[in-house]
């Protein structure tokens, strides 16, 4: 095996967990967010074409086969899911994660990966707190319940917009008794 051949083999195994969207980071995550005896199951859904419009016209057009949803279970009981998305920054990827009660309601967001030079404040508390609470009943816009970061403007508009469109997604898949 040649060296750029070896290379490409090293990359391509550590493509999950370099996009932080390892089931070891959302295990961990997930922890902190529902308790430590959490289990935390990535789950296949399936979307087809009619599903897909569905979706589009009930929470607005987005890469939806792209999401990974997680199920989160504490004992025999279902505490919760975790949703892993990627939202484009000014130029790059923003991977993040949100974490939802049984309800819908978000419990958290966490950005797992941020690649961007500039606007890097949007991964502070006071930014991520104002999630807590909201759900797919909730505006989820910058300016009506979610405070813009200065200089980070683009990264923290992405970021509301992947909420809402998330939390739409999950609320979806709980009526079409995907969850």
């Amino acid at each position: 095996m040649r060296f750029s051949d070896l290379t490409f083999v090293v990359l391509i195994a550590l493509a999950g967990t370099a996009s932080g969207q390892s089931l070891e980071d959302v295990t961990r995550i997930a922890q902190g967010v529902f308790g430590e005896a959490c289990v935390v199951t990535p789950l296949k859904l399936t979307l087809s074409a009619d599903d897909l419009a569905a979706l589009n016209s009930a929470a607005g057009k987005h890469p939806w086969k792209k999401v990974r949803v997680y199920d989160v279970q504490q004992g025999n009981t279902r505490a919760g899911y975790c949703a892993v998305d990627n939202v484009k920054g000014k130029a790059r990827p923003i991977t993040y994660l949100v974490a939802f009660d049984t309800a819908g309601v978000i419990m958290t967001l966490e950005v797992l990966k941020y690649r961007e030079s500039h606007g890097g404040e949007v991964r502070s508390s006071l930014f991520r707190e104002q999630f807590a609470g909201k759900s797919h009943n909730d505006p989820l816009r910058i300016g009506k319940d979610i405070r813009n970061v200065s200089g980070a403007t683009i990264s923290s508009r992405s970021l509301t917009r992947g909420a809402r469109a998330l939390a739409n997604y999950i609320a979806w898949l709980q009526e079409a008794g995907r969850l």
